[in-house]
């Protein structure tokens, strides 16, 4: 007699953005590396690149319109759709996400898991009293949630600080494909590709161009180093309601050839090997898994010292941390590196080997699943 196969596990991701950054990309990765008996089904707010990525890799996503905080109709529609789906589990991701999975899974008495990807202090561009009703929403509809994944320390802190108890949390750190990225010559031709025309160093940054990204201190940083280093290109992959600021403030500043804003990119694994130093300026970084993909790529890396940066940069050995809003320190580190290519080969071999022993996405997607075991 033929025993009869397990019943794969469903788990329903539900995430507040269809743009690309670190928790669309931490799906993706988690779907890529998951073991068959997992299958994922990934609920999106709205059409957009997130969207497309996930037909190109033929994974199976809903679009729900989740415009805003609560909308009955999305919760009665999501609420049919695990009903007839047979979801297991109820994945989030964001505030809004964790809102309508947690009222959704009330509904359906399925078990809810969230990941923290962003501190809810750190929505800066919230006005306080609306920011202070999402605290407090999240701090009573944390009762159905059985676990908080937190991706760094900054963000167990928060939440923690925010009123959950910590035995609900556990520290995940996001990880990288090694598959996909790793030391590699640049592709002939990309640089013309990407618009740069000059023989100088480049050095790039990538990220949705939000406040909190500080991508402006960035750009007042290249001002800083337009006397030494005139040839010198900044790469600014992602989009976002700044880059038209940005693109103003450059211009204003002189420096509008040292900045090429090349967009969105779906190929990023490609782009690291053009950049002789990879910078990330947040103001205070959840966890930073475009520093990861760059050490990882055999690129030296440059990040504020706040927030998720500081579990895995140790500076002057793997990277290099520079005090956040300081684009005049920034300036010099990044004169610093390109002046001594030395310096620069030995970070850069440090930081492969810390992607390598700690941070591969095989290690991180099996942590979650053991999350998923303990709740079936």
């Amino acid at each position: 007699m033929v025993a009869a196969s397990k019943k794969k596990v469903t788990i329903l991701h539900i995430i507040d953005s269809g743009e690309i950054a670190g928790g669309e990309r931490y799906i993706l990765d988690l779907m890529k590396n998951s073991s068959n008996e997992f299958k994922h089904i990934v609920v999106l707010p709205y059409s957009g690149p997130f969207e497309q990525m996930l037909k190109a890799h033929d994974y199976r996503y809903m679009v729900f319109s989740l415009a805003h905080k609560s909308s009955l109709r999305s919760i009665l529609l999501l609420a049919h759709f695990i009903k007839k789906t047979q979801i297991d589990i109820i994945h989030t991701h964001g505030f809004r996400a964790n809102f309508y999975g947690r009222i959704v899974a009330i509904l359906a008495r399925i078990k809810h898991v969230s990941t923290i990807h962003v501190s809810l202090f750190d929505y800066i561009d919230t006005p306080l009293l609306v920011r202070n009703i999402y605290i407090l929403l999240e701090r009573i509809l944390s009762f159905k949630t059985s676990k908080f994944i937190c991706i760094s320390k900054a963000m167990r802190e928060d939440i923690i600080r925010i009123g959950i108890r910590p035995d609900k949390t556990c520290l995940i750190p996001n990880g990288v494909d090694l598959g996909r990225f790793y030391p590699r010559p640049a592709l002939k031709g990309k640089k013309r590709e990407l618009g740069l025309k000059s023989e100088g160093p480049v050095i790039g940054t990538i990220g949705r161009m939000v406040t909190e990204k500080g991508h402006v201190y960035l750009v007042e940083a290249l001002n800083y180093l337009r006397a030494e280093w005139k040839d010198l290109r900044c790469l600014f992959i992602g989009g976002g309601p700044l880059l038209p600021e940005l693109k103003k403030i450059s211009i204003s500043l002189g420096i509008s050839d040292m900045c090429i804003f090349a967009g969105i990119r779906e190929d990023v694994e490609f782009i690291y090997p053009v950049l002789d130093l990879f910078v990330l300026p947040s103001l205070r970084e959840p966890f930073g898994l475009v520093l990861l993909e760059a050490m990882a790529s055999g690129v030296p890396v440059i990040a504020t010292a706040s927030g998720g940066p500081l579990d895995f940069i140790k500076s002057d050995v793997n990277g290099i941390l520079v005090p956040a809003k300081d684009a005049k320190a920034m300036a010099s580190k990044i004169s610093c590196l390109l002046s001594n290519r030395d310096k620069a080969k030995a970070l850069a071999f440090e930081g492969r080997k810390t992607v390598e022993r700690h941070f591969s996405a095989f290690s991180t997607v099996s942590k979650i699943s053991e999350i998923y075991h303990s709740l079936t």
